[in-house]
Formats: structure tokens, sequence, C-alpha cells
């Protein structure tokens, strides 16, 4: 039986695409956990799914997708906030600075080379929303107890570190975690999670210096890199079956929303979630490795 499966999200044409071969991360972390004693398969998906069967799409699809994004990001720091309390000046600055953003999206919207780009960045978004889902169902077919999805800008400096932290992880007593965090794309005080992380009890058996975060609700850093336990990812495949394809958000807000309304329904709790830092994985993208 395979213990672990690693999905990658790529695409043709892709400046990353190293990391979709042989020397790229995927495939390197493979190699280091077959020394340890894993099984483990891997699956590259470069595709580009979207056809206009699946979703037609036009300017009014694009604008109406930037301002679902929008009101999710505020639907999120609401979420990430619920109970603290917050002084009705921060609050009303938050919200002031929402209904700014809304505004000036509102003003951009009216341009016809606002129409052109949300069209292309909403074709891009389904993209690498059915190129995750894909994996997502590809990693439960295998049967492996652990599915791994790598976006290809995900870059690790040390692969040593990387493959006993996560060994370790993976096999760690009493461990009933449901997903992990390894990669970042800002750290817990820049996405306003801190409040919500405090150390657990599991130790990074890697090289490197890092913590485990126990997480009070689920929260994500980034989908560049999360391993999830098949029974939370059959969760996970289930509630994107039921949410719809129509507005776009990126993916990232749209993982959250499954999460948000897993935890809600009571699958999902404190613990369940688990962020290391530093992550040992770092979106390339976003930042430059050290």
């Amino acid at each position: 039986m395979t213990d672990l499966f690693i999905g990658v999200v790529s695409h043709l044409g892709s400046r990353f695409s190293q990391n979709q071969g042989e020397d790229g991360l995927a495939f390197g972390l493979a190699r280091a956990l077959e020394t340890l004693g894993r099984s483990v398969e891997i699956q590259v998906n470069t595709l580009d799914a979207w056809s206009p069967e699946i979703l037609p799409l036009s300017p009014e699809v694009g604008r109406a997708s930037a301002f679902a994004s929008l009101d999710f990001e505020r639907t999120w720091d609401t979420y990430l906030n619920e109970g603290l309390s917050t002084s009705l000046t921060a609050r009303l600055r938050r919200s002031g600075e929402f209904q700014a953003r809304r505004i000036k999206l509102g003003l951009a919207a009216r341009s016809s080379s606002f129409a052109a780009s949300s069209v292309a960045a909403t074709r891009r978004l389904l993209n690498i929303e059915l190129s995750h889902v894909h994996l997502w169902r590809e990693g439960l077919a295998s049967g492996a107890q652990w599915i791994l999805i790598l976006e290809d800008d995900g870059g690790c400096a040390d692969l040593g570190d990387l493959s006993a932290g996560l060994d370790a992880l993976l096999t760690a007593d009493g461990a009933d975690w449901l997903y992990a965090n390894i990669s970042a794309s800002f750290d817990a005080t820049q996405l306003g999670v801190r409040h919500l992380l405090t150390p657990s009890s599991l130790r990074w058996n890697g090289g490197a210096i890092r913590t485990i975060q126990s997480a009070s609700r689920p929260i994500t850093n980034t989908v560049c890199a999360i391993v999830y336990r098949r029974e939370l990812l059959t969760e996970v495949v289930s509630q994107f079956d039921q949410l719809p394809l129509e507005p776009v958000i990126p993916i990232d807000f749209k993982l959250n929303a499954a999460l948000m309304a897993l935890h809600f329904a009571g699958s999902l709790g404190a613990g369940d979630c688990l962020q290391v830092e530093p992550a040992p994985i770092v979106q390339m993208s976003m930042h430059e490795m050290g």
C-alpha cells in the first residue's frame, strides 16, 4: 500500500517546470522518503482542463468573480477574528478598508482592459482549481493514507530536513491531526492567525529548528504544500462537489470556504490543523529561498 501520494500542480510553459521532472521537489522528496522505508506515488498534472463546456467565461463572469473574491476575504477575516474582543475602532477601520477596496474595484471594473484581463485571470483560477481537485481525487484513488499536494513553485533548500521531519510527522504515535500546512507565503502574524496557534506536543525531527503549531480552528497559509489525511480529503472533495464553480475565487479561498463549512458542521476542530514554522517549503513565486 502507498504511504504517501504526492501530486504536483503545474502547467505547460511554467517558469517552475523543473519541478515537473526527476530533478524537482516531488521526485527528490520521494527518493529521500523511500530511503526511510516509505512508499510514495507521484503524479504531475500539467493539463489545463478548463473548457467552455465546464463554464462559459465572459467579462460579466470575470467581474462577478473579482467581487466574490474580495467579499470572501472579508468573510475569512470575520472567521479568523470571531470571538476576539476587538475594539469598535479596529472593527470600523477594517470595515472601511474593505469598503474602500470594493469602491476601487468597482471603478476599475468599468474599463475595457479590466474586462479582458478578468476573463484571462478567471480562466487561470479555474485551471488551478481543476488541477487541485483532479489530484485530490487521484490521491484518494491511490489508496494512500496521506496526500501531499505541491504547487510547482514550491522550493526546499534542505530535502534531508524536509523528508526526516515529514516522515516523523506522518508516523508520530497518537497523532490524530487531519492536515498540515508545510509551506508559507506569509508568516502567521501577516496572515492574522497568530492568536489561533499554540505549540503542539509534536516535534519536527528534521535537521532544522522548526515548531509544529496546532490551530484552534482550521486555517491555511497557502495551498503551495498541504498534507491531508485521506479521511479529511474525502470530506473536502465532497464539499467541493457541493460548491458552485461560479463565481470563481482562488483555490486558497475556496479551500478555506470548504474548511469553514466542515468546522461549523463539527467535522474540524481544535488540533486538527497543524502549521510548521518556519515552513520547510517556500513558495518561490512569492519569496526567494534563503
